[in-house]
């Protein structure tokens, strides 16, 4: 069993016990090869356009969101170095940005 605190829970079935550390460091490469549309500038203020890898990367996060959500679920304090948090504020700001 993994341990909530350091491991996604939502990608267990398919990763196995991955930290949380590994995602945001494998994400990245993801994030660069979509940069090309990402960098785009937006052709109306009603929509958002993003490439599938950014799409990609804030699923997976919203998955794991949504585990760690449900009720009963008990993680504790998450013991990581903080760079998957600092990617998610990252893509929120992004997407803040873009909305606005």
């Amino acid at each position: 069993m993994s341990d909530p605190a350091r491991h996604w829970l939502s990608r267990q079935a398919l990763d196995g016990a991955k930290p949380l550390d590994d995602y945001a460091a494998d994400a990245r490469p993801a994030l660069d090869a979509g940069a090309s549309v990402d960098g785009r500038p937006p052709g109306s203020r009603d929509i958002v356009a993003i490439s599938v890898q950014r799409a990609g990367v804030i699923a997976d996060l919203l998955d794991e969101l949504a585990a760690r959500l449900r009720p009963g679920v008990e993680a504790g304090p998450i013991r990581s170095d903080g760079e998957l948090g600092r990617l998610a504020r990252e893509l929120a700001d992004d997407m803040y940005r873009r909305a606005t």
